[in-house]
């Protein structure tokens, strides 16, 4: 299904929203994007997956990915669903202490009722709003957007350290804790006790990508996030996300993102100087 929210957020909207209703709308493998995202299961039921590790939601749950967060959705068969996406960019939370906290903040929240009811219509004003050509349009739909986050990040939430971990989120979840090391396909299979054919056969059905694109996503991912966060340059980038050579690095990274290590870099200082 067009993800129209993320055509807009690709033509440099500050915040984009939809909502779908839908069956069998399942993404086959994890994704990630250099702005943040809130999911909001309105009805039915819906799974998630954050780093490896799966959620179970039910109405009226909310996910929330950080940038460069590793994430997809799916649902059982024939499962109908009803959600809203609500995308937005980091400069369009106001205060630096809520940024801070949303960037930490990736995973599963579940209001009480009295604020779910509050919560969601918020939700539903931001969908009525997003289509208003009034005076004050950005501005509101921000306020709206900023005490939103600020009620969700209040809740109690879980960042997913108990629910259906299976060997192959923990082979995930591994490889993200230790992406900057090396990582070789007999190593893995030896710590997780199991055959390297089996690992492999397993984590491609799970996952939809070999292990070996799964840890360079995982390192490409981080690297943007350096670029985006930190002033180091290439060939330290290189060393801290686990390439054994900056040769490499500059393939696999312009072959996931399109573009070279360079060419991002001066992108994301670009983009930090014109929010500061």
């Amino acid at each position: 299904m067009i993800d129209s929210a993320q055509t807009e957020m690709a033509q440099g909207k500050g915040i984009a929203l939809e909502q779908i209703s839908s069956v069998n709308d399942n993404m086959s493998r994890s994704h990630y994007h250099e702005y943040f995202e809130l999911y909001f299961l309105d009805s039915g039921s819906r799974h998630q997956q954050l780093n490896g590790v799966a959620f179970d939601n039910i109405p009226g749950d909310i996910m929330l990915f950080a940038p460069l967060v590793m994430h997809h959705s799916y649902s059982d068969k024939d499962a109908p669903f009803s959600r809203v996406v609500i995308y937005f960019t980091p400069e369009m939370i106001s205060d630096p202490v809520l940024l801070a906290a949303a960037k930490e903040g990736s995973g599963l929240y579940r209001p009480d009722p009295h604020l779910l009811h509050w919560i969601r219509r918020t939700i539903f004003d931001m969908l009525e709003e997003k289509d208003n050509s009034e005076e004050y349009h950005d501005t509101y739909l921000c306020s709206l957007l900023n005490l939103l986050l600020l009620k969700v990040l209040r809740t109690r939430h879980e960042k997913g350290s108990t629910q259906n971990k299976n060997r192959m989120q923990k082979i995930m979840a591994y490889i993200h804790s230790n992406y900057a090391n090396p990582l070789s396909l007999p190593a893995l299979a030896s710590h997780f006790y199991i055959s390297e054919y089996y690992m492999c056969r397993e984590f491609r059905k799970a996952t939809g990508r070999t292990i070996i694109q799964y840890i360079q996503q995982t390192r490409i991912m981080n690297a943007q996030r350096l670029f985006m966060e930190t002033d180091l340059n290439v060939t330290q980038v290189s060393e801290q996300t686990g390439f054994a050579s900056l040769t490499h690095f500059n393939r696999i990274f312009q072959q996931i993102t399109g573009e070279t290590p360079s060419a991002y870099r001066k992108h994301a200082r670009e983009l930090h100087k014109s929010s500061s």
